[in-house]
């Protein structure tokens, strides 16, 4: 059985080796470093996902690793600072950089020298002075408690034998409210043996993958909050990579085994710690509010419709009871709404509404996601919605733009679809998992959320 710093180094050799590869050498493998995938093209880069579009892309510091674009996800912000886990040659930092702008910071953590001299030299010659690499193990950051604002890694943690320290470590060094995007590889079910003891395998982000639960889990044991799988795709391994550690009659029964290889973008928070701050004459002051999510009761109906009415939302087919719908208070006040139509497995994501002065406390995203989880519970599978103005925002938060004639009959006959939004308006859907407990087993829900936080 491998140790865990045994692992670590196997690792390590793989990376120096991969940088100093190309990037079509790396992408001729799983992860970049473990064996190839085969010369058939449609083999090629079958984890990695195209950077180039995306601004501040540099295709120096493109090695064709990874399984996500995590910071396309991340919801970074002008004057952020941001750590990138395992930057490798410096592909994500750089991208974050565009995000940040020369505001902001940005920190990658690597434990490979090679891949360390390769990205300062193309910071350097971008002459970034505000993106610095670091030496250490993401088990324990160079950084201070508290640090960063985002946090954002691809397909790095799969590769690090103790999780629950990453997750601790990821916990400490985000400031209260922060948050983090991350892709990696995940499982359902489990791999054949000739997979897991592979070490190949471990460097090719495979075989030191866990299963999806259990790795959302360790999300939720570290403490974070608004825990949201943004984007999640299933990972198919060829027989030409299978055939190297399995024989045909195993590679046979792992075809039919159910089991899948994922890659998955997960975004959570760490949630915010009453900030008090010290005015000019001594009295304290604080930037922190309460928010109490609750479900919605019909005694809620007339305060909702004016919510709705005031950022210009249908009403006309709102139920009186307000089923399925999720309520935002401050001090009692109304502040934020989002409801589900539910049909099926088919849910219709509607009214979010944040009252104007609370639009900096991510109000939405918390609603949405507490929202998805109770609807979960009633065997809903997919969440649609249609928007005029919000595609953006929904787009980060892992939903899909679709073709108006893909659109379910459950959803095309909703008066939302059929009338009262415009022809113009964007579709949009997101996949959505099983959560472990009901929102209406908690007898209150509450966050405290800071301001100027960029909610939609």
């Amino acid at each position: 059985m491998n140790t865990e710093q045994s692992l670590k180094e196997i690792v390590r050799e793989k990376y120096t080796e991969v940088a100093n590869q190309s990037k079509d050498q790396n992408a001729a493998s799983c992860c970049g470093c473990g064996p190839s995938c085969g010369t058939d093209d449609d083999f090629i880069g079958i984890m990695a996902e195209d950077y180039s579009k995306l601004g501040g892309y540099v295709a120096d510091a493109d090695l064709g690793l990874g399984c996500g674009l995590p910071t396309k996800f991340a919801q970074i912000k002008p004057g952020d600072t941001v750590i990138d886990l395992g930057s490798g040659a410096g592909n994500d930092a750089f991208v974050a950089r565009a995000e940040t702008g020369p505001e902001g910071k940005v920190i990658g953590i690597d434990f490979t020298e090679a891949m360390l001299t390769k990205a300062r030299a193309n910071a350097e010659k971008l002459g970034f002075n505000n993106v610095e690499f670091r030496q250490g193990d993401i088990e324990q950051m160079p950084v201070n408690d508290s640090v960063a604002d985002v946090i954002v890694s691809n397909c790095v943690l799969n590769l690090v034998p103790n999780k629950v320290n990453v997750f601790n470590e990821i916990y400490r060094v985000l400031k209260p409210n922060g948050h983090f995007s991350i892709s990696d590889i995940v499982l359902v079910g489990q791999l054949p043996a000739g997979l897991q003891q592979a070490a190949e395998m471990y460097a090719g982000c495979v075989s030191g993958a866990i299963q999806k639960e259990s790795y959302l889990g360790l999300i939720e044991q570290a403490g974070f909050t608004n825990i949201t799988l943004q984007k999640d795709r299933e990972i198919f391994l060829p027989d030409s990579i299978l055939s190297t550690f399995l024989s045909p009659e195993e590679i046979a029964s792992f075809r039919t085994s159910g089991t899948g290889i994922y890659s998955i973008t997960v975004y959570a928070e760490k949630p915010l710690l009453t900030a008090i701050s010290t005015a000019p004459d001594g009295s304290k002051s604080s930037d922190a509010i309460e928010i109490e999510i609750r479900l919605a009761q019909p005694a809620d109906y007339e305060s909702v419709v004016a919510l709705l009415k005031s950022v210009g939302l249908p009403t006309e087919d709102l139920n009186v009871k307000l089923p399925d719908f999720l309520l935002a208070f401050v001090n009692e006040k109304l502040v934020g709404s989002a409801g589900v139509e539910v049909n099926g497995t088919i849910g219709l994501l509607r009214s979010v509404a944040v009252q104007e002065d609370f639009r900096n406390y991510k109000i939405a995203g918390r609603l949405v996601n507490d929202l998805s989880k109770q609807v979960r519970l009633k065997g809903v599978k997919e969440l649609y919605l249609i928007t005029t103005t919000a595609d953006g925002y929904f787009e980060k938060q892992g939903y899909e733009r679709v073709e108006r004639a893909a659109v379910p009959t459950e959803i095309a006959q909703s008066q939302q679809f059929s009338s009262l939004c415009p022809s113009s308006a964007v579709i949009m859907k997101k996949s959505i998992e099983k959560p472990k407990i009901k929102l209406s087993d908690l007898e209150q829900v509450s966050a405290c959320c800071t301001p100027n936080s960029g909610c939609c």
